[in-house]
């Protein structure tokens, strides 16, 4: 039964980044009212975001069982590893309301791929919950 829900939680994941990669494509190109016929791919840059933010996780999740960490430089590393995680997310909904600002992409290109964000960053997180479930002594989980 628990490979039964493994492989539900996994389709829906692809499902969810499917969508948010959709969204992506369809906030770069779709013409909005006032933009005669340009078609602006600048937006698409987020998708560095996309394959920069599950690194540090990842990183992380290895160093998991390291025995030559102590326990408080292991969890110095974690921190570490979130931060990072962390600025990248945070660079990924900033980029596109900063070329909104600056008139390089306009404000509903920005807002599906903000909406595309979401899809996408919380696949990237729902990964790491469910596929992560090592639980520590105290039966809290790292991710």
């Amino acid at each position: 039964m628990e490979k039964n829900k493994t492989f539900i939680s996994l389709i829906l994941m692809a499902l969810t980044a499917a969508l948010g990669v959709c969204l992506l494509f369809i906030g770069c190109a779709l013409h909005f009212p006032g933009n005669a016929s340009v078609i602006n791919w600048w937006g698409m840059f987020v998708l560095i975001f996309y394959l920069l933010s599950p690194i540090p996780l990842a990183f992380a999740r290895r160093l998991k069982g390291a025995d030559y960490l102590s326990p408080e430089s292991l969890a110095l590393v974690y921190e570490i590893c979130y931060f990072i995680s962390a600025c990248v997310v945070v660079s990924g909904f900033g980029l596109p309301a900063v070329l909104a600002r600056k008139a390089v992409i306009q404000a509903a290109s920005a807002g599906l791929i903000a909406a595309a964000n979401l899809f996408v960053f919380g696949t990237v997180y729902t990964y790491f919950v469910v596929f992560g479930r090592d639980e520590d002594s105290w039966g809290f989980s790292s991710f």
